[in-house]
């Protein structure tokens, strides 16, 4: 139904129907799409064809960004002690991502300690590294407060739309941003690093899960490998069956930002998956089939 902040994500005002395959490049295939939007007035039924790289593409999911570097390697000294928000993710996360939000809401004021130290870091002051940490621990800790806010709530979907992904709510290092600025604003668009889609919450199964530990400057690298390798070898996110590859929908919904790095979707996912690889080197014809995305909270369950 949409990536997380999406202009897709349209709440009750509207819906988008799943894309259709056909024949789009994706790589190594060609598929080609459809989309079909309906917007809820009494009269009016809108129907637009979606065709490879669109435009259109900017009205139903995340904005198309051009990778670079927006921080110079070097520039920067401060550092970010992250310490509070790892000893709530150890506490509170288990080892498939699972979240107790009924524990953590009832300790709350872990959390709330934690943002209060986000609200007053000196974010300008940090090295490239400290600000793209500090930005994914950011992001998952507001994202566990808006849960939180809006307890019990079967998904992150069911929170009103104007309160979820765009509301400008959230305060880091002195200036309020929504979540939505947070993901394409800043990490998507002042780092060369789509491995964030791997890291950042957005508090469903279908995303990839939160780590027991808070994302650290210093072993950031090996952090995102990790994080990489371990969702690339699970088949909630990847699996490879024949010549088809069942692949999550953060790499279509995504899909510009890989290509940027990888080259294409399939030569990105490769890099973690070595079975892809090898299909990939065996001169294979793969075609890809998204697995569809679960939205449903990644609430711990027993």
């Amino acid at each position: 139904m949409g990536a997380r902040g999406s202009v897709g994500d349209l709440g009750s005002g509207g819906a988008i129907l799943p894309l259709v395959p056909s024949d789009r490049h994706n790589g190594i295939v060609s598929v080609r799409r459809a989309v079909i939007l309906i917007v809820a007035t009494p009269c009016t039924v809108l129907l637009a064809l979606w065709g490879g790289s669109c435009a259109l593409r900017s009205w139903f999911g995340p904005p198309t960004v051009d990778l670079k570097e927006h921080y110079k390697a070097g520039a920067g000294t401060g550092r970010f002690d992250h310490a509070a928000f790892t000893s709530i993710l150890a506490d509170y996360v288990d080892a498939r991502g699972g979240v107790d939000y009924a524990g953590l809401r009832k300790n709350s004021s872990k959390l709330n300690r934690y943002l209060e130290q986000v609200q007053k870091a000196p974010f300008e002051a940090l090295g490239r590294d400290e600000k793209l940490a500090f930005l994914i621990n950011a992001y998952n800790a507001f994202t566990l407060r808006l849960i939180l806010d809006h307890w019990p709530v079967a998904s992150i979907r069911d929170i009103p739309s104007s309160e979820r992904w765009n509301a400008v709510r959230w305060d880091v290092g002195g200036k309020k941003l929504s979540l939505t600025q947070i993901e394409h604003e800043y990490l998507r668009n002042r780092f060369v690093e789509p491995r964030v889609h791997f890291a950042i919450n957005c508090a469903s199964v279908g995303c990839p899960p939160l780590r027991r530990d808070a994302y650290d400057a210093k072993r950031l690298e090996q952090q995102l490998q990790e994080q990489a390798l371990a969702m690339h070898g699970d088949a909630r996110w990847l699996r490879l069956e024949g010549d088809v590859v069942y692949l999550t929908k953060l790499y279509e919904w995504y899909a510009g930002d890989f290509v940027q790095v990888g080259g294409t979707v399939l030569e990105y996912a490769a890099r973690f998956a070595p079975a892809l690889a090898a299909a990939h080197k065996q001169g294979r014809r793969l075609s890809i089939s998204w697995l569809d995305y679960d939205w449903s909270l990644n609430v711990q369950r027993k």
